[in-house]
């Protein structure tokens, strides 16, 4: 690519990423009430005795359901930007089952349940996560560890939320996340990171670990300017933040446009089409394919490197780990929340917030921070609203 392509290039990205643009900013609030609506009914269905691969299709459908009717005239790309996963206790992340046999997870009382997925709007993505409990009482509290580390990552979410603005940088957000989750007795989980986002980008070179690792994963700092998305990605153990890969095989997939490779298989060849036709550049998962037998084709394109998975980590089996994430734009104007908090499940911890402690100062004030009401996109589009069930949390400070 010579000079002058680059600086096209250049040129074209600033537009589309230029967050003064009403259309931009249509598009992402548009993703971000589809995810919305749909994180807050998949968190309605948890439950005792409930399949976590049905929650996941549950989700999926309601993302297509919605992007199906908007943006047809032009042939805008639009639709899942993560598929929905839903990772219990001491599974981390990216845990999206098939429902075939062996890769199946039924919910439990007692559960400490992660559900997060995204939608998409001609390549402006919105993902959104939030962890609840299978209570069978929801009369009373949840306490323990569960109730630890939920406040602890929602209180280091919402400290890490006031630090994105202009002229602050990553090292203060990552500072706070740790300090929050200290406070409850717990840890932020290694290898989990916040990212910047762009058109058809999923993640650029601007990263928040939620755990420095110089070592194996160096990060460089970076200050917050206008004209940037964010996905805010909080996970936070009960333990000591350590993880591991399990022995669940990936389901969860995207598309390395880095790397060709002339396949044999007829059945790698038509997986690759469909994945490039139906999913572009965002994850999927593998349940999505049409054809069954196009999951058996991933195989190979992961042996080549045509498609990256993700794989399922898990902490250690007494530990629990809890998630909040949201999508949030710094604009020259302030920053906003675009993926509103849902309805706290109800939990009693013996930690506090110091009021004399950094995060307490950073939770008494809203530092500029916006947070849009959700919803409004959708009106007209005939999907119907199912609200989360009212609960709060009890939690002295």
């Amino acid at each position: 690519m010579d000079m002058d392509q680059v600086e096209l290039y250049a040129q074209k990205s600033d537009v589309d990423n230029n967050l003064s643009d009403p259309t931009v900013i249509a598009k992402y609030r548009l993703a971000a009430d589809i995810a919305q609506d749909a994180l807050t009914k998949v968190v309605a269905r948890v439950a005792d005795g409930v399949r976590v691969s049905e929650l996941c299709a549950f989700g999926d459908e309601i993302i297509l359901s919605y992007t199906s009717k908007v943006y047809n005239k032009n042939s805008v790309e639009k639709g899942i930007a993560f598929p929905t996963m839903v990772s219990v206790n001491d599974c981390v992340e990216y845990y999206s089952p098939t429902g075939d046999a062996g890769d199946e997870y039924v919910l439990r009382t007692g559960d400490v349940v992660k559900i997060e997925l995204g939608a998409h709007i001609d390549g402006y993505m919105a993902t959104n996560g939030h962890t609840t409990v299978v209570n069978s009482n929801p009369a009373a509290p949840i306490e323990g560890p569960a109730a630890d580390v939920i406040c602890a990552a929602h209180f280091a979410a919402e400290a890490a939320l006031r630090l994105m603005k202009i002229g602050n940088n990553n090292i203060q957000v990552q500072e706070a996340i740790a300090e929050a989750a200290a406070l409850f007795n717990c840890s932020p989980v290694e290898g989990t990171a916040s990212n910047e986002i762009k058109r058809y980008v999923i993640a650029t070179e601007k990263m928040i670990l939620n755990v420095p690792d110089e070592e194996n994963r160096p990060v460089q700092d970076f200050v917050f300017v206008a004209n940037e998305a964010y996905t805010l990605n909080i996970l936070v153990s009960s333990g000591d933040g350590s993880c591991r890969e399990g022995a669940l095989k990936p389901t969860v997939f995207s598309r390395n446009v880095h790397q060709n490779y002339n396949l044999k298989l007829k059945s790698a060849r038509e997986a690759f089409n469909e994945i490039n036709n139906n999913f572009g550049v965002f994850p999927f998962s593998i349940r999505a394919l049409e054809n069954k037998r196009h999951r058996l084709g991933v195989t190979e394109l992961a042996s080549h490197q045509l498609v990256t998975p993700y794989p399922v980590y898990y902490t250690r089996a007494s530990d629990k780990v809890a998630q909040f994430k949201m999508t949030v734009l710094v604009a020259a104007n302030g920053t906003t929340r675009i993926t509103p908090a849902l309805p706290l499940p109800y939990v009693h911890s013996a930690y506090t917030v110091p009021s004399d402690s950094a995060v307490a100062q950073l939770l008494a004030t809203d530092a500029g921070v916006k947070t849009v009401k959700s919803g409004k996109a959708l009106a007209g589009i005939g999907a119907s609203e199912v609200a989360a069930p009212a609960q709060g949390m009890d939690v002295d400070m």
